[in-house]
């Protein structure tokens, strides 16, 4: 499939997914905003500030799909890919400030232990948040692996750490009534916190990699190298360099070929290798430049 037919295919996916995550957050935030004022409870509003985020994030990654628009022009002429990285990198910082904060809350709440009293609307509004939540991880999750977005597993992780803050949340309600205070509810706080920079740190280093035209990996280039070896007329490979760029891979292949043949000729043994690489989808092979060396005696 054409490479800019399938970006778009994709982009109009991660929307779709992303307008889905906009109204269930929204709802989320409400409920759980609502419940948090009445009863006067912060660990609840922080799960709803928690839930805002995934809100936001849902707004900048539909930004960004529409900046990311792969077509090359004048003045970017290798495309906008690299736009998709970047935002991936933002979210992976929000997640990281979301988990700064909460840990923030629970050393407050230890330092400075409140009664704690069972509430069932406290409880219901959590729980539906879990089911809620964990249900997009893995909705979301499942389109990421289909059309390999790094920006949905990012944002599908930013599900998944809500839905451990919330779990933590409803340990904490239900623990701290057993010992009259909400220090339990601190403590599961404060490891979600934890989980949640580290959610955050493994989101970001992707990113950079695709910011600094890190290698594709070595199973890759080994494909990469095999498809080539077995178009007819090339009779070895002197060099692979390979860099992702943003969601796509840039290849540059040196291939060796009979010195005997005309220019024509090893253009064309060329131009195989070039269309049979960009042809195949999972390699994400954006643009590929074949050199060719003639046969040394």
């Amino acid at each position: 499939m054409d490479f800019y037919k399938k970006s778009k295919e994709n982009s109009k996916i991660v929307i779709k997914i992303s307008i889905i995550t906009i109204i269930v957050n929204l709802i989320l935030v409400v409920a759980k905003t609502i419940v948090g004022v009445l009863f006067n409870n912060l660990s609840v509003l922080s799960d709803a500030i928690h839930s805002g985020t995934d809100f936001i994030t849902s707004f900048i990654i539909i930004g960004a799909v529409f900046l990311s628009n792969p077509k090359r022009d004048k003045d970017h002429n290798y495309g906008h890919e690299k736009v998709e990285p970047l935002v991936v990198l933002l979210l992976a910082l929000i997640i990281g400030v979301v988990g700064v904060f909460l840990g923030y809350e629970g050393v407050m709440g230890i330092l400075a232990p409140q009664a704690a009293q069972l509430n069932w609307y406290l409880i219901g509004v959590v729980i539906f948040s879990i089911l809620i939540k964990e249900w997009m991880f893995h909705y979301e999750m499942h389109y990421a692996k289909k059309i390999n977005s790094e920006i949905l597993k990012a944002d599908a992780w930013h599900s998944r750490s809500d839905s451990l803050a919330s779990v933590a949340v409803l340990i904490g309600l239900i623990g701290s009534v057993f010992i009259k205070t909400n220090i339990l509810e601190s403590i599961a706080v404060i490891i979600v916190a934890l989980f949640i920079i580290k959610v955050a740190i493994d989101i970001a280093i992707p990113a950079v990699n695709q910011l600094i035209d890190k290698s594709a990996d070595e199973e890759t280039v080994n494909k990469i190298k095999e498809i080539t070896k077995h178009v007819e007329g090339v009779l070895d490979i002197d060099l692979v360099r390979t860099r992702i760029f943003g969601n796509a891979i840039y290849v540059d292949i040196d291939i060796v070929v009979d010195g005997n043949l005309t220019t024509t000729q090893s253009h064309n043994i060329a131009q195989v290798v070039h269309d049979t690489l960009e042809s195949k989808d999972d390699l994400r092979i954006k643009h590929c430049i074949v050199h060719v060396n003639p046969a040394k005696e």
